[in-house]
């Protein structure tokens, strides 16, 4: 019940966010959202036994999601190589400068690349950022109910034992069908159904990626949650792992298409 209570109350949260909030108030909040993921990251990355420079990694990720106007790619090589600088200078063994550099670079890539490419989505329209939470959420919803129910093959059985071949075949059905639904009703004018569909496809495996991904990350920290930030779901990391790769792959599709 903790855990329906808590999705209820994100779902209306997010929907609240993403059509009725100032923009200030939502990029505030995309970037509240992503120091927080940022931290949670870091910390398993330091149970993992490596050491990320955390303060310099949150300053870097402040920096990629707030300096306007500057070109990302320049800005991902100028963050680095300052990483890469402030490990040299951090007083660490030197056999740990490149992974404590690499891992803060990293933590600063997975999470606040997304968290822009979100407030892009949005700024283009809201709904096509909603219709990446709704693909990706029903998804795993429609994996959970019929993985527990029906599943007996597992999926990924080191990373993530009670993931199952027919939950992920009812998930990707749920993606598609969600998504392709929600183009239709709002998006109309902007995708074809054709597209939508194998929007959604690649939403859901992009999805289940991320999700396997942050299992992984978790599995070599020994930790079941990414944190405790969310009654009955863990942390936040463990809530929008799979957003995190379906996001940037929909702001791809836009500047693509």
């Amino acid at each position: 019940m903790t855990r329906v209570l808590t999705g209820l109350a994100l779902a209306v949260g997010a929907w609240g966010l993403i059509f009725y909030a100032p923009v200030q108030v939502f990029v505030a909040a995309m970037v509240l959202l992503a120091i927080l993921a940022l931290h949670e990251f870091y910390r398993i990355a330091a149970k993992g036994g490596l050491q990320p420079l955390s303060k310099a990694g949150l300053v870097a990720a402040l920096l990629w999601l707030l300096v306007p106007n500057l070109d990302r790619g320049f800005l991902a090589s100028a963050l680095a190589l300052a990483l890469l600088g402030a490990a040299t200078l951090a007083n660490l063994p030197v056999e740990k400068i490149l992974p404590a550099a690499a891992v803060t670079t990293v933590g600063v890539l997975y999470v606040a690349g997304p968290a822009l490419a979100s407030i892009l989505l949005h700024s283009a329209s809201p709904h096509w950022l909603v219709l990446v939470v709704a693909a990706v959420a029903v998804g795993d919803s429609i994996a959970l109910v019929v993985g527990k129910l029906f599943g007996r093959h597992q999926l990924a059985p080191v990373l993530s034992p009670q993931k199952t071949w027919e939950g992920t075949i009812a998930s990707i059905a749920a993606s598609v069908l969600t998504g392709t639904g929600y183009a239709a009703l709002f998006l109309g004018g902007e995708i074809s159904l054709a597209a939508a569909a194998v929007l959604a496809l690649a939403l859901n495996l992009a999805s289940q990626v991320g999700d396997l991904v942050e299992s992984a990350l978790k599995r070599s920290a020994n930790l079941k949650d990414s944190g405790s930030l969310l009654p009955g779901h863990g942390g936040l990391l463990d809530r929008l792992d799979g957003l995190l790769f379906a996001v940037p792959l929909t702001y791809g599709y836009l500047q693509l298409a």
